[in-house]
């Protein structure tokens, strides 16, 4: 699996630890989330803490970024059973950080699991 160019996995790390610290901090609803670079894709994860053990939590995959080296293009994808689907509804585009407003919005229930 090929790897982010360097400035362009600086500029998404740099956008995804503000979003992580913005979903944290909420006053309507904080939620706990963490990331993780592989390759040419990034991973976004809901942690949730068990309700029968506190002390516990899991993760549940969120999001999934694919950045196209070719077209030079980030696209997300959102977990649909055992696979990760393309988010049909924004398209792919040269600003991760579009994408991680979509996932933020959530428009069509996709991404935050209640």
């Amino acid at each position: 699996m090929m790897k982010l160019p360097q400035l362009l996995e600086k500029n998404a790390v740099r956008l995804l630890d503000e979003f992580c610290i913005l979903t944290a901090n909420d006053k309507h609803q904080p939620r706990h989330v963490r990331y993780q670079v592989e390759g040419n894709r990034i991973f976004l994860y809901e942690i949730r803490r068990l309700k029968d053990d506190p002390q516990q939590h899991r993760e549940l995959p969120m999001a999934q970024f694919r950045y196209v080296p070719e077209l030079k293009q980030w696209s997300l994808h959102h977990k649909k059973g055992e696979y990760w689907q393309m988010y049909l509804n924004t398209p792919p585009t040269l600003e991760f950080g579009k994408l991680l407003q979509t996932v933020k919005q959530d428009p069509m229930g996709f991404f935050w699991q209640e």
